[in-house]
Formats: structure tokens, sequence, C-alpha cells
């Protein structure tokens, strides 16, 4: 007997997917179980795939003149029914009607069959998936169950876990949802479970493939993403093109590229940092929104350094619970500690440089200071003889007066200016603008004064009291000094 499979192939196929060669196996595996079932063997049954979609059934019978078992033998009578040429001693295939198998057998074949081609359908759907791991898919909420959001992807449900949702995330049923297939996997019944996320940095790694041209072009390369879902993302992009700015690229002129993303990420804060193996600028650029004073690397080889911000600057260096300088910490791999300027000074990290010039000044280091200078000899030799033995004494120095000292050179009085300007730059500075500065307030109030005075002077006309000679003016009734009265005709 034949059985065609034409018909119902093409449609599994168009329909679920499945290609031929499994279902032709799958129906084979079914029949040989049926026949099993009946006869108890296999060992005579032949299965001819004629043409790949048709199946032909039969018996491998021996022709014999007495059957004695009607299983493996068939009568020379009944033998010449099927063929005229057969003779006794010959073997032959009869063909085999799968509803001689009985009706408990047939339907155990059907059972077989259905269940091998959703197994077939499951592998599909698994391999389907399974090579989409990584990738963003657009689906719908097909329904929500406790905080799980089932997402209907087609022709299979993925899952949604409320861990893998940022907070500041709702949804409805019927909604259009964005999400990244995370993982593919078979469970312990048999049935496939495809987890999706929202949370995940390679979501994040995906939109900004899809917006950004020259990161899916690898133009603009992501270095690294460090992610707080709902709260701030941090990326550190780079590109081997110096004619291109990777930042911008990301950016966009008004953040008009980074919109969508941000859109999407329902408005969550993302900073684009250009990434450089300069650690100290590129912590700096990490700690974004804050502005930084200085970063102090505390120990390299272990990664540990300092940022000094101004205390205007502490809670958006830290962030809300910490959350920001931990991204920070996370996206450059080192571990960094935050304080003010009032704390890096308690703590010595930074050196009030007036205070260490003052105290300079203050300390006695020796009867002659200039001894313990790094001066060559011959130069404090000079010094010396022009009995210039302080420090005070030397950086008051111009450099017309360094010239003019007895004994010195050209380039010996270019040396010495050099190395004053070079150590006691900042008290010099400090000291004169600071000076400069309150002589300068002091000359302009006075000149003030003086032009009030003036003009004073020059709008108000005095005579003089008639009784007493004391200054009065046209405005006065009485003299200030005296009493009398007074009064102005013309």
């Amino acid at each position: 007997m034949t059985i065609d499979l034409t018909s119902t192939i093409k449609e599994l196929e168009r329909e679920k997917g499945i290609s031929q060669e499994l279902i032709v196996n799958t129906v084979e595996t079914a029949i040989k179980k049926a026949y099993e079932k009946y006869y108890g063997t296999t060992e005579n049954l032949v299965i001819r795939n004629e043409d790949e979609l048709v199946l032909s059934i039969f018996s491998k019978k021996d022709v014999v003149a007495n059957i004695q078992d009607d299983l493996f033998e068939i009568s020379l009578e009944k033998a010449k029914e099927i063929d005229n040429n057969a003779e006794e001693g010959d073997s032959m295939l009869v063909p085999c009607n799968p509803e001689d198998f009985g009706r408990i057998a047939i339907h155990s074949a059907k059972q077989i069959i259905l269940q091998r081609l959703r197994e077939i359908k499951k592998d599909s759907i698994y391999s389907d998936f399974k090579a989409k791991e990584g990738e963003i898919i657009i689906g719908y909420v097909q329904r929500i169950k406790g905080e799980t959001i089932y997402v209907d992807l087609g022709n299979y449900e993925g899952v949604l876990p409320k861990k893998n949702r940022s907070s500041l995330e709702t949804y409805r049923q019927g909604d259009r949802i964005k999400t990244i297939i995370e993982e593919v996997k078979k469970t312990g019944k048999g049935s496939i479970s495809i987890i999706l996320s929202r949370t995940s940095t390679n979501f994040v790694k995906k939109l900004f493939e899809v917006e950004i041209p020259e990161i899916y072009d690898k133009t603009v390369q992501i270095e690294k993403i460090v992610r707080e879902p709902g709260y701030r993302t941090k990326i550190a992009v780079s590109t081997n093109k110096d004619e291109i700015d990777p930042v911008g690229a990301c950016v966009g002129q008004k953040g008009t590229r980074i919109h969508n993303i941000i859109k999407e990420l329902e408005d969550e804060k993302i900073d684009v940092i250009k990434w450089t193996i300069d650690i100290k600028s590129f912590i700096a650029d990490a700690i974004t929104p804050a502005k930084i004073e200085n970063i102090i690397i505390i120990d390299e080889p272990n990664k540990k350094a300092v940022a000094i911000v101004d205390q205007s600057q502490l809670s958006f260096a830290i962030g809300k619970k910490g959350l920001n300088i931990k991204l920070v910490n996370q996206l450059t791999d080192w571990s960094i500690d935050v304080k003010t300027i009032e704390q890096a000074r308690e703590l010595n990290l930074i050196t009030d440089h007036v205070q260490v010039a003052e105290q300079l000044f203050r300390e006695n280091i020796g009867e002659n200071e200039i001894d313990e200078l790094e001066l060559s000899g011959e130069i404090k030799t000079v010094l010396k003889n022009n009995k210039i033995n302080t420090i005070e004494q030397l950086v008051e120095l111009s450099i017309n007066e360094i010239k003019s000292l007895d004994g010195i050179t050209e380039e010996m009085a270019t040396n010495l200016k050099k190395y004053i300007d070079d150590t006691f730059e900042v008290v010099i500075e400090e000291e004169e603008v600071q000076k400069s500065k309150q002589e300068d307030i002091k000359a302009e109030a006075e000149q003030k004064e003086e032009v009030k005075e003036e003009m004073v002077e020059e709008e108000v006309v005095y005579y003089e009291c008639p009784n007493c000679g004391h200054k009065i003016t046209e405005n006065e009734t009485s003299c200030p000094n005296c009493g009398v009265e007074i009064s102005f005709e013309e």
C-alpha cells in the first residue's frame, strides 16, 4: 500500500515551517511502531520512499506450498495473484495495508506522528529564536500575570520578568513593546522559554546601533556600557579617525540623534563619554554631570584614585544613593573616592601653596638660607659677596638688579632669575596681587572722595554770618553757630 504525503507535507511546511525530511522520517517511525505493536517484529517490514513524498509499505515473505507462518510466508496461489511469475522458493514483497495493523496500533501511530510534529515545531521555534539571542524584537503585550508580562512575538510567547524592566516603565495589554531576546532555553517539560529584557546593557547597545550610523558601520566603537536602569547609563565610545568626534556623532546636533534612544528608555539619562587611555581625563569625564577640580592617583597598581570637587558639586558626583560614582567605578574599572576641597586639604591630598610659602619664610633653615637652595656654588658665592643671605632678599631682586650684582655673568643671571620664578612664583604672585588689589581699591576710593568734595565745593555757595562770621548758606534761616536769625534779599 502507498501513503501519499504530498498535500500534508506541503501544508505543514507552509504553516509550521517544518521540513519535508522531518515529516517523512516521522511517518516512517510511526509505521514501524504500529507494525511492531501488531506483529511483534519489524524484521520483514520494508518501507520504500518512492519520490520522497509517497511511501510504499511491504511485508517480505517467502513463497511456499504449505504455510506454517503467515507473517513470513505466502502460498504460491496468492503469490501468483500478485505476480504471475512467482514460483515456490521465491521471496517477494507483499503490499501491506496499515489498517491491517489493527485499530489500536493505528491510533498509536497517529499519536506518535502528532507528538513528533509538535516536537519538530518546538525544535524549529527554538532554533529560530536561539539564533536571535541578543537581537532586538518587537511584540505586543498579550497578558500580564502578577509582575510578569507575556509578549506576543508572532509565532510564540516571550516572557518579560519584573527584574528585566525599568522602574519607570508601565504597560497595559495590547501595548507595543521593544525588547532584546536575552535567553532562549528548553525547560524540563520540553517547552521553550524565551526570556526578554529591557534592562540589559546589550539592549542599549543595539539601540545605539539602530540610531547611530557611525556605530552600525563600526566607524565609532562602543568600548563599554554600564547602566543603572531607570536612573542613568554611561557609555564610553572611541574612533580611530581624527576627523570624527565620537561623542558628537552619538549625540548629534542639539541631541537629535540620541533623543530617540532616551525616549525609548523612558527619559533615562545617558552620558556619552570619550574613551581615552589618560585615566585622569577619563575619570573626570565619566563623573559627569559633576565638575571636577582635580583627580589624584592614590594607588596606580591597585587602581585607586580620589576625585576632588567643590562642595556644590559633591551631590552631583556621588549621585542618588551613590549610583553615579558606582557607575563611574564600573566604567573605568577604578575605585574612586570623592572628596571636597576642604576634605582633601585635611587629608593632605592637596596643598595650600600660600601657606607653604609663608611657612618657608618663617622657618629658620640655617644661618645663611642661600646655602640651602639648589643653586650652583658660583651663584651662591656671588650672592654672599653681595650680602644677599636670605630668601626674602633673593625673591625681591628684579632681573636688572640681578645683572648688576658684582661678579655675576649673563648666563648666571638668567639661570638665577629662572630658578626664582620657578621656585617662588606662587609666593610672589599671591603677595603682589593681593597688595596691588588693596592699593588699587584704596586709591580708587580716595579719588572718588576727592571728586565728590570738589563737586560739593563747586555747587554750594557760602556766606558769612553778619553777627559772628560763621559760614552759612542761602537755605539757612538762622546761624548754626550764634543762633541769630538771617534772611536773604536781593
